[in-house]
């Protein structure tokens, strides 16, 4: 069966739209068909530009298939190894980047060495400096110095990785330096210039590269790009000077898309034209010549010129100074890598022999549209396709239905995408024009300078609205790292890291937190927040073991508080729990071999901990396997092995993800196999090696998903949308910086050449094609106002060029009516008012949230009840002292359903090193009801070894890892076993007073009927009736109770706070009807309460006393019930106690205003610091503003102030407290 024509030759096509180019370029294929079987090959640049022409295909033609879309650089890799034979050319050049990494990192020390040997060590004293920085500032403290120091095998990697990309891009760009360098002329050859010799400075380039040759075989050299290049050019042409065919070769390529090739590509194309079909469609931003407008045109003189001159005028004779009057000013600004690129594709591109050959009649598609027509956007794309200077622009307003072009200020990246948001809102809504189909989310892209900057932002602000929103706009994120699209890679490298980390618990919960780890371990997503609480409450906060910390230069810190120290209490918690046997009284059996147990873990759920356990375990194995260097091939090896034990994959992106590591994997060994290194690195070096070989491009990767396109703004991805979008578009983060290496000789002035990249001419290059590839509207965003200060920040210089540019070619006006400045704030007024501020173009804002709230109607009409409905619920004693010590805070959680929660920390990562007040309390209060329970269950002989039972208790919170390691926690445990001794000898005294069983007591009162009625039930625990016919209560606080006198002739105080609970305790069991109470009269009663520091005894008042105080009580609470009562507790007892010494008014008031406004004895903050009392009086002139502070002060809290005064206070023998300072509520 005969083959399809296909015509051998290079056709070079020329447009300002790429859509007209691939219009063009899918004709031709569907024109000139390959034969059944037969690929196309489609050479683009980045992923984005595959997707879209892939797309184009399928729409024109019906279906994709029988194409294949690569990478210029593989391509001619292939290419070359078809030509010259795989024998000749490996699959993989020794001096590609990634081998020749390698071979450096074995050369360079021994190259340095060389060198010094010989005499020579000033040529390699830039490399040793670099090398040996570190290492000598290490070994200056040992005395070793220069060779004898041990080289960073890091430094070495980073150093070996920098040279092999800057030997590489001379492969690219300066092939005949390599080779003078290699024939040992140690210069800087130039096309047109004479030679210059290599800096003095620099002449280790020359040395280093012969070095890298001198290891090669002959065969070997010969596979360096530059000369594979040229053995590969001259064989071509050959074999087509001899009318011999090149087996393999495809029969068409094409290279669609590229803005900028290298030399080296455009030789190898030209010569694979003599024996293939080879289109290059190229985007041209101007159909007439226009290489001669900006500096650098020297580098550019050709006897062959393909475009005509525009009015036939040669541009190259006038000055540049002229230029301004005959070229577009964004196009000499900005297109010096374009001019590059096109001005040396004219050397290879013969036109009219092109076009016989093909038979076309026409290889230049600009379209021909007249500048004036179109929108704004479309005329200053049409005046750069006809490079039109500016005088002979319109100079005339643009019509303000016009907003094709339109620029917003902000005041932070975050509101520059709700900013942007509410736009496309605006965008998609409005009516397609005539003609047009409507504007779809597929049709907009937005870029910005470095995207993973902002995806959270991006995340935020897109992805807050649900699908059934009008407001949703669906969305993708492109060009982001495996770190930022993974969190399983994000894992990785934290276990990559492992012999460095601290191991904290959030750390390790987060590696809990990616499902296809926890699922390794059989740990379920709901299973999660338990296993945390029981991790922070086994006392886990960093470090695996102690050997772990030891890698840390931490083991004295030992085991305590290490993740094997609290799954040992886990587990044996599991296995035998927190009680002890029968026969222990000390309770010194709940723990095992100074492990304390964890009780918390038990039931089903305990599985999780199994599941811990093999985390921990598997994370040991690494540790210590990762802490000995390896070969590449060992690092494989042990890579493997850790996917296999820490994960396992459940998405179908996971296994994508597993694949692609492998992947890696193997890349990274082929890249060390051909740079022939096979010495052990450390894990420092394969960490980086491994996963930068994950990031390596890939055209597979997803561009577009159907929604706004999120991507970086990168060279050659100049696809037609109708609405483009640049943010974050600042000064100083565009035209981006690329960091200047002191190596870089094609840095050095005087060394530029035609097609050099630079990174800031690309980024140049880039605003260029992004301003020609916007049909409906280009949008550009920056922020311009201090979120600060409001002061005024710069945008980009481009931008600033940009708008300069448009202002000079048509009006100022035009500009400024198309530039928004939008506020701090989402929720401003000004998105809401009626009218905006004077000449601002109108601000629109689909946040209805934030409108109701500035609806002033709609906020009137608003009927809500202020608070709940009233409800009878019956008071405990707890319910009645809580409120009397903070009505207001509990008028908020009960009437109006409002809590504010105590301050949430995040999960401890660090072992406590003090103990606070309220922490101490926290941990004392479990281990001091075991204690009391515990002694009231035993016999009096028991009893009376309470001291080692308490000490052996308090020493469990030091074994748990409640307390600081080492010394300081042990100090604490002594001090704390001692402050509880006078509390629990007071507590064993009563236990020793002659009585019978515990009974329970009730206790019940009311006041009122129906809704309104006060009532009060509870029970009266742990009645001890005694022998001597009293009833006896205690209970017992951690706190101190006491107020410790001035001098020991003066009587103690009670703390009122601390004494409301047995003050309304005494209250209602006084009350209660003669016919229930298990009494004969109130002598009968004992009700005592035992502080850290003293214990109080209260007997009970009178019946009708009582029934008086109560009922005080209760028509105080329903008061508290209509409305948030001012009635500080602190406050209101220093007003009644100033007045019971005797004082004025008006200094009992200054007394309350001090303890409202001022932080208490121990406290930090003040009562008015509290956030619903704060909220309802800052200060003390509104607390008493209405009078009822005063009122009910006087009322109530001085019958408590009476009873107070009244009770009696023992303090406890041998208590001394040197933190127990004398107060005295006078000062």
């Amino acid at each position: 069966m005969p083959r399809s024509p296909i015509v051998p030759g290079l056709l070079v096509l020329h447009a300002q739209r790429s859509e007209m180019l691939a219009e063009t370029v899918i004709a031709w294929l569907q024109a000139h068909p390959l034969d059944p079987l037969e690929q196309d090959i489609l050479l683009v640049q980045s992923n984005g530009m595959a997707e879209w022409l892939k797309m184009g295909i399928a729409q024109q033609l019906g279906i994709c298939a029988a194409t294949k879309v690569e990478l210029p650089g593989r391509f001619l890799w292939r290419t070359y190894r078809q030509v010259l034979g795989h024998a000749r050319v490996p699959t993989q050049s020794p001096l590609d980047k990634g081998p020749l990494t390698w071979r450096l990192m074995q050369l360079l020390p021994r190259w340095i060495a060389q060198q010094e040997e010989a005499g020579q060590g000033e040529v390699a004293a830039p490399i040793r400096r670099f090398l040996w920085a570190r290492s000598d500032e290490d070994a200056s403290a040992t005395g070793a110095a220069g060779a004898e120091a041990a080289i960073d095998p890091v430094r070495l990697h980073q150093l070996a990785s920098r040279l092999a990309d800057l030997f590489d891009q001379y492969q690219v760009y300066r092939a005949d330096w390599l080779d003078d360098w290699a024939q040992h002329r140690d210069q800087l050859a130039h096309p047109l210039r004479p030679a210059q010799p290599l800096p003095s400075d620099q002449a280790w380039q020359a040395s280093l590269w012969r070095a890298i040759l001198a290891p090669l075989t002959p065969d070997e050299q010969q596979t360096a790009r530059p000369r594979l290049h040229g053995l590969v050019v001259q064989a071509l042409r050959e074999a087509h000077e001899q009318g011999q065919p090149v087996p393999g070769l495809p029969r068409r390529v094409v290279v669609f898309g590229m803005s900028t090739m290298p030399l080296p590509i455009l030789e190898a194309m030209e010569a694979l034209s003599h024996h293939c079909q080879v289109l290059l469609a190229v985007p041209n931003p101007c159909r007439f010549h226009w290489a001669d407008i900006m500096d650098g045109r020297e580098m550019l003189r050709m006897a062959r010129r393909r475009f005509a001159l525009k009015g036939g005028q040669d541009l190259s004779l006038l000055p540049l100074d002229a230029m301004h009057a005959h070229a577009h000013p964004l196009l000499a600004s900005w297109g010096r890598q374009g001019r590059d690129f096109v001005r040396q594709l004219d050397a290879f591109d013969d036109m009219q022999r092109a076009a016989q050959r093909f038979e076309l009649p026409r290889l230049d598609l600009f379209d021909e549209t007249p500048p004036q027509n179109g929108h704004w956007l479309a005329q200053v794309q049409a005046h750069i396709r006809d490079m039109v200077p500016l005088p002979e622009h319109p100079h005339a307003e643009v019509p303000p239905a016009d907003q094709s072009i339109v620029f917003r200020v902000a005041h932070s990246p975050q509101r520059e995408l709700e900013v942007l948001h509410d736009h496309l809102l605006s965008l998609l809504s409005q009516p397609a024009a005539p003609g047009e189909a409507p504007l779809q989310a597929r049709d907009i892209v937005v870029m910005w300078p470095q995207i993973e900057t902002v995806a959270p932002a991006i995340r935020a602000v897109f992805g807050q609205y649900g699908r059934h929103d009008p407001r949703h706009i669906p969305f993708d994120i492109a060009d982001l790292s495996a770190q930022a699209r993974h969190p399983l890679v994000h894992a990785l490298e934290w276990l990559l890291r492992l012999p460095q980390q601290r191991c904290r618990l959030s750390e390790l919960h987060a590696l809990l937190e990616v499902p296809a780890i926890a699922a390794r371990f059989g740990v379920h997503e709901t299973q999660l927040p338990g296993l945390l609480a029981w991790m922070e409450g086994a006392g886990i906060r960093w470090g695996l073991d102690q050997a772990q910390r030891a890698g840390l230069g931490l083991a004295a810190c030992g085991d305590q508080n290490s993740g094997w120290f609290g799954l040992r209490r886990m587990l044996l918690g599991f296995a035998s729990g927190a009680a002890p046997l029968r026969d222990d009284p000390l309770r010194r059996s709940a723990s095992f071999e100074g492990t304390e147990p964890y009780a918390e873990v038990a039931g089903l759920e305990a599985e999780v901990a199994g599941g811990l356990a093999e985390l921990m375990e598997q994370l040991r194995l690494w540790s210590l396997m990762c802490a000995h260097p390896a070969t590449p091939a060992m690092w494989a090896q042990r890579a493997r092995a850790l996917l296999e034990a820490v994960v396992s994959p459940q998405t179908e992106d996971d296994r994508r993800l597993m694949q692609a590591l492998d992947e890696a994997l193997v890349r990274w060994l082929s890249a060390v196999e051909a740079g022939q290194f096979q010495e052990a690195v450390d894990l420092a070096v394969f960490r980086p090696a491994w996963l930068d070989a994950l990031q390596e491009p890939e055209l597979n990767q997803r561009f577009r998903a159907g929604g706004v396109t999120f991507c970086t703004l990168m060279p050659m991805r100049a696809i037609p949308f109708r609405v483009v979008c640049l943010l974050g578009m600042n000064d100083g983060d565009y035209p981006r910086r690329s960091p200047r290496s002191d190596f870089d000789l094609m840095a050095l002035p005087g060394q530029a050449r035609a097609g050099d990249r630079s990174r800031r001419d690309d980024d140049r290059q880039l605003m260029l094609e992004a301003l020609l590839s916007a049909r409906q509207q280009l949008y550009l965003s920056w922020t311009g106002r201090s979120s600060r200060d409001q002061s005024e920040l710069p945008p980009s210089v481009l931008v600033t060029q940009l708008r300069d540019y448009l202002a000079q070619g048509w009006t100022t006006g035009s500009v400024a009516a198309r530039t928004q400045e939008h506020p701090l704030q989402a929720f401003s007024r000004r998105y809401f008012e009626a009218a905006n501020r004077a000449g601002s173009a109108p601000l629109r804002t689909y946040a209805r949230e934030w409108r109701a709230a500035h609806d002033q109607q709609a906020f009137q009409a608003l009927q809500a009840p202020s608070i709940l409905p009233l409800e009878a619920r019956t008071q405990t004693v707890r319910d009645l002292t809580r409120w009397l010590q903070s009505p207001v805070p509990q008028y908020f959680a009960e009437r109006l359903r409002v809590r504010f929660p105590g301050r949430v920390d995040d999960i401890p990562d660090e072992e406590r090193f003090e103990l606070a007040g309220l922490d101490e309390h926290g941990l004392l209060a479990p281990v001091v009801r075991d204690v009391l329970d515990g002694l009231r269950e035993q016999s009096p002989a028991e009893r009376q070894r309470w001291p080692d039972r308490l000490a052996w208790r308090v020493g469990s919170l030091l074994r748990a890892g409640s307390l600081p390691m080492g010394a300081p926690g042990e100090r604490i445990s002594q001090r704390l076993a001692g402050d509880l001794q006078a509390l629990t000898q007071a507590w064993v005294a009563q236990l020793d007073r002659p009585g019978h069983e515990m009974i329970r007591v009730p206790l019940a009162w009311q006041w009122g009927q129906g809704p309104e009625a006060f009532t009060v039930q509870d029970w009266l625990e742990q009645v001890r009736p005694l022998h001597d016919g009293t009833r006896l209560w205690t209970d017992w606080t951690l706190s101190r109770v006491g107020l410790r006198p001035a001098s020991d002739s003066q009587p103690w105080r009670v703390r009122p706070d601390k004494a409301v609970g047995l003050w309304l305790t005494s209250l209602l069991l006084a009350a209660q009807d003669p016919g229930t109470r298990p009494d004969t009269g109130p002598e009968a009663w004992s009700l005592e309460l035992l502080g850290r520091d003293v214990t109080l005894r209260a007997v009970l008042p009178s019946r009708e006393e009582a029934h008086e105080v109560l009922g005080l009580i209760a028509e105080c609470h329903h008061a508290w019930r209509q409305g948030p009562l001012p009635l500080p507790f602190d406050a209101a007892m220093r007003l009644v106690e100033a007045l019971d010494k005797g004082k004025s008014e008006e200094e009992a008031l200054e007394e309350a205003a001090n303890g409202y406004e001022t932080p208490r004895h121990r406290r930090d903050e003040a009562e008015a610091d509290e956030p619903c009392l704060g909220r309802l009086h800052p200060d003390f002139e509104s607390l008493c503003e209405d009078g009822r502070f005063v009122h009910w002060a006087l009322r109530l809290h001085a019958r408590l102030q009476s009873w107070l005064s009244d009770l009696p206070v023992t303090p406890h023998p041998g208590w001394d407290d040197p933190e127990d300072e004398p107060e005295d509520r006078d000062d």
